[in-house]
């Protein structure tokens, strides 16, 4: 990508979140918008990477999901620039799983589970939001931001869920199919907006990160 920018183009570079003990667990634990907690240490060194591999571009603006875990990787990718909130962009809200492991989820709720899986657009989490509900909130507000900034760069960090729902909206993938989407803690997707449209230029870009997983 040419450091040169178009009046007429917009870069965003859409982050994940690094890891929290959450996601760390086996099998996963639901935290959802629910549980506002920090990075765990590898986490942290995710973000710190992160931020190494994408030091040479220059954001005008920072935007981040005012939760914990995404502000505290933005802080960690750009030290030294303000992080603008967007409340919009909060994780899914995963209704009574929250705090509990898929395993659990399957043994206690099967026919739930199974129609979750099946698909997250029309059978939300109990009590919680559903693909097609996180998608009506977070893609507005994510192209908003792309609209905004014509002629810039910037840096969005975000969560698992409303990346899914936006890289599905920007390829066109049915939302019952969302999950088939990988999205790594820390991973790096690219947005190009031009032309009033949007084009996934990069998806889950992870080659920064492999020192920590080898």
């Amino acid at each position: 990508m040419s450091d040169s920018l178009s009046e007429e183009t917009c870069w965003m570079f859409l982050v994940r979140h690094g890891a929290t003990d959450f996601n760390l667990k086996k099998p996963t634990v639901l935290q959802g918008n629910g549980i506002n907690g920090p990075l765990a240490a590898i986490g942290r060194e995710q973000a710190s990477l992160t931020g190494k591999f994408l030091s040479s571009y220059a954001f005008d603006t920072v935007y981040a999901s005012p939760m914990v875990r995404a502000m505290e990787t933005a802080e960690r990718i750009v030290p030294d620039q303000p992080i603008v909130p967007v409340p919009e962009i909060v994780e899914a809200d995963v209704g009574r799983w929250l705090g509990r492991d898929w395993q659990d989820i399957q043994n206690a709720e099967p026919e739930a589970y199974r129609l979750h899986l099946e698909d997250p657009s029309i059978h939300p989490y109990p009590e919680g939001e559903s693909a097609t509900d996180v998608a009506r909130r977070t893609v507005p507000a994510l192209t908003k931001i792309l609209q905004e900034n014509l002629g810039k760069r910037v840096l969005v960090v975000a969560h698992n869920i409303v990346i899914r729902v936006m890289v599905a909206h920007l390829y066109q993938i049915p939302l019952k199919q969302m999950r088939t989407i990988r999205q790594d803690n820390c991973c790096v997707n690219l947005i190009r907006y031009q032309q009033e449209k949007g084009e996934l230029v990069t998806c889950n870009s992870s080659f920064h990160l492999r020192a920590l997983n080898q």
